[in-house]
């Protein structure tokens, strides 16, 4: 019997030309990638902020109190002099009190913007692996749209800074 020859050089050229497009599931398992990333970024910087509010309130309720014991040990003494030094000292440590709150008030509103962008990273993240799953491209689109969101809240909260 004899062997037939089957022309395999076109074939060659084929598999060449296809190995180097890039899938439709490597392209939603990129983004998912990518987004599960920012997740992990905004989720670092979401815990610090919130880090540096809980900081700023007991600082500033340290403050609080020390404004307190001023004001306690004013109504108690009897020198008037003592009294308006109380009453000088009570002024600054008011005002470092409230800069205290204020940077609390702050950090917790840049936490918040960060703690959103991981929420959604986190449902982008879940619809691209849904959507390999069952083959939809409009569930990946919204991935990519939610993940763009994500993205929009990160800038937001950094321009906070």
């Amino acid at each position: 019997m004899e062997e037939q020859e089957v022309p395999v050089e076109h074939l060659h050229d084929i598999v060449h030309e296809h190995g180097h497009k890039v899938t439709w599931a490597e392209k939603v398992a990129l983004t998912t990638a990518l987004f599960a990333v920012f997740a992990a970024v905004s989720s670092l910087f979401s815990t610090h902020e919130s880090d540096l509010a809980i900081l700023a309130r007991v600082e500033s309720s340290d403050q609080w109190s020390y404004y307190q014991a001023k004001s306690i040990k004013g109504a108690i003494t009897q020198n008037p002099d003592e009294k308006a030094r109380y009453e000088r000292e009570q002024e600054g440590i008011r005002k470092e009190a409230e800069a205290k709150a204020e940077a609390s008030e702050h950090a917790m509103h840049v936490h918040e913007y960060f703690a959103y962008a991981v929420t959604i990273f986190q449902v982008a993240t879940a619809l691209g692996a849904i959507a390999v799953l069952v083959k939809i491209r409009p569930i990946w689109f919204t991935s990519i749209v939610l993940g763009l969101a994500g993205i929009g809240l990160i800038i937001k909260a950094i321009s906070l800074f």
